[in-house]
């Protein structure tokens, strides 16, 4: 990864479907790649994504758990709305009222502590866009979750209303059903609803439209911003503190992973909800012997 290229633009936004500067400028990518540093760095354009199986329960799928309700699928395509897309796109679809889809890591590997003792600075971006901002078509997630807790099925874990499980924690993006693509940045500390770090953080510029959305993590932040969230390169302007951080019960003290999840609302059978790629990367080398 050649930081330089990345820390050529930070202030200005980036609608390229390229990582964006601001996120990826400090990440050590490829000392983590090649394992100079201790840590992971996680990208996936879904380019050798497995052929779709029977998704009806939780089965493992290449490098994924994934779920998808009857007629709703997890699948990989080669064009969003008749254009070819180079590299081809992950695809959430979506059947009928409530029907859910999800994919996720199997088991987590990444640490949200508060603590820079016991957790590395962090990276999230992910490349997103949707068939549709009208109301009543479905509700997504993407971020990290605890997501060995989860068994992916009808309602877990987002289900109609915007509800999710209760059984894991999460930190990310969530699009309301009725939403009209307005973004908001939200955790979950194994509650049954999400709650808002920044309401209204963003909006989807448009149909189809690919967006960047992503967080950074540092436990050491000199302003106590323990995780900032970005779209399309920009900071938006809310983050969650570190005390806030420190002060949960399951999201600060339990390993998290990759998640993106669909639940359809009432008009969601023409949903199609797409990811070009997602990318993650954390130091776990903290230099005082913290990590095995």
């Amino acid at each position: 990864m050649n930081t330089m290229r990345f820390k050529g633009n930070l202030g200005a936004g980036d609608t390229s479907r390229t990582p964006s500067p601001n996120i990826w400028g400090d990440c050590p990518w490829r000392d983590l790649k090649e394992g100079v540093k201790n840590g992971i760095a996680f990208y996936d354009d879904f380019a050798d994504f497995p052929l779709v199986g029977t998704q009806t329960t939780q089965i493992n799928h290449g490098r994924y758990k994934v779920f998808a309700s009857s007629g709703s699928l997890v699948s990989r395509l080669s064009a969003v709305n008749s254009v070819e897309i180079p590299g081809g796109v992950l695809a959430h679809a979506i059947d009928t009222d409530n029907d859910s889809v999800s994919i996720a890591w199997s088991y987590p590997s990444l640490m949200m502590t508060g603590l820079p003792s016991n957790s590395g600075k962090l990276w999230f971006e992910c490349c997103y866009a949707q068939n549709s901002l009208l109301t009543n078509m479905a509700g997504t997630f993407i971020g990290l979750a605890e997501v060995e807790q989860w068994t992916l099925a009808a309602g877990v874990p987002f289900n109609g209303g915007d509800a999710i499980t209760n059984s894991a924690a999460a930190i990310g993006f969530r699009l309301k059903e009725d939403g009209l693509g307005v973004i908001d940045t939200v955790y979950s500390d194994r509650a049954t609803s999400f709650t808002d770090i920044g309401a209204a953080a963003g909006t989807l510029s448009a149909a189809y439209a690919f967006t960047k959305l992503g967080m950074k993590y540092d436990p050491a932040d000199k302003e106590g911003k323990a995780v900032r969230f970005y779209k399309d390169n920009l900071e938006l302007t809310t983050s969650l503190s570190n005390a806030a951080l420190i002060a949960l019960t399951n999201l600060d003290a339990n390993a998290l992973g990759l998640l993106w999840a669909t639940v359809a609302d009432s008009a969601g059978t023409s949903w199609l909800s797409y990811m070009k790629w997602w990318k993650v990367a954390q130091v776990f080398d903290l230099g005082g012997g913290a990590y095995p």
